[in-house]
């Protein structure tokens, strides 16, 4: 196993960002999690200051700003101008302090609204992003061909990857941030606890969508910081669809849920299917995640009750 100098975790304090901090841990590796409040990296002065008082040689960017689709509808230049201009800072104030390897955490946002299932990486650019999403998907795409321009002219090591819809302990519960493995655990402990014995769900529950435990992706990140060559954009998944309605059956045992299930059909499924293509992850570096949604949710939902008695 390669070791690195020190490896900087943008958005090291953040839901992914503090599963990479562990796997690093784990590995032996030293490490240091950013944080925004001492170093913004919107800020070229902030950028450079970090990289004078802490001499990574590799850097994770796993910051972002970003939201869910009403927070993209709503600020498409502030998430395109910000996700931009942060990993631009981070390649060209490395770059000149003889960084090593970038490793870009970037979205599955990347992928035009008409790709096929399931997405392969060979399609990011035959059309445009989903609209929602489409400028933060945009800003990242940009940052893919940034990282490819820094390498050519200045052979600095990078990594690009692409992780699936994530979800695990510590993810966001709130309603207005919350994801659909987050969302559906809140609803039915809640349903549980007020002896609701019914509960409505949005759509038909036949989307399918792909899921991965945080830790397999902060594994699967610090597989990439220790790969000894530059990796070309790499989805991080399972491989696996899940409808809506199995995922939510698996919720509803792990909490212990008895009533039912309905599901209203005069509201949107949204995209009927959503899954990634992993043979470059498994081919290039014998990734594989290693936990399976029923044991994930389970594990989730006892870490969501235990913390919101």
């Amino acid at each position: 196993m390669a070791k690195t100098g020190r490896v900087a975790v943008t958005g090291g304090r953040g839901f992914l960002g503090q599963y990479v901090c562990k796997q690093l841990r784990a590995s032996g590796h030293d490490f240091v999690a950013l944080e925004r409040q001492t170093y913004d990296l919107r800020n070229q002065s902030r950028v450079s200051a970090m990289y004078e008082d802490l001499q990574p040689t590799v850097v994770v960017h796993a910051a972002a700003a970003c939201g869910g689709i009403g927070a993209n509808v709503a600020n498409p230049a502030r998430f395109l101008y910000e996700n931009a201009l942060m990993g631009l800072l981070l390649l060209e104030e490395g770059r000149k302090r003889g960084l090593e390897r970038f490793v870009l955490v970037s979205t599955t946002c990347v992928y035009p609204e008409s790709a096929q299932i399931p997405y392969r990486e060979e399609d990011i650019w035959e059309g445009l992003p989903t609209k929602a999403t489409g400028y933060y998907g945009v800003a990242k795409r940009m940052l893919h061909q940034a990282c490819a321009a820094y390498q050519e002219q200045y052979g600095l090591g990078t990594a690009i990857l692409i992780p699936t819809n994530l979800y695990g302990p510590g993810d966001h519960f709130e309603p207005e941030n919350s994801h659909v493995v987050a969302a559906l655990i809140r609803r039915y402990l809640e349903a549980k606890r007020g002896r609701v014995q019914e509960i409505l769900n949005w759509g038909t529950g036949r989307a399918t969508r792909e899921f991965m435990h945080v830790n397999d992706a902060a594994r699967a990140i610090v597989m990439a910081v220790e790969h000894s060559a530059s990796l070309a954009p790499t989805n991080i998944g399972t491989g696996c669809e899940t409808s809506i309605a199995e995922l939510a059956r698996m919720v509803a045992a792990a909490i212990g849920y008895e009533g039912s299930t309905k599901w209203d059909i005069t509201r949107p499924d949204g995209q009927p299917r959503r899954c990634l293509n992993v043979d470059r992850a498994r081919d290039v570096l014998a990734f594989q995640a290693e936990i399976s949604l029923e044991d994930g949710v389970r594990e989730t939902a006892q870490w969501y009750a235990e913390r919101n008695p």
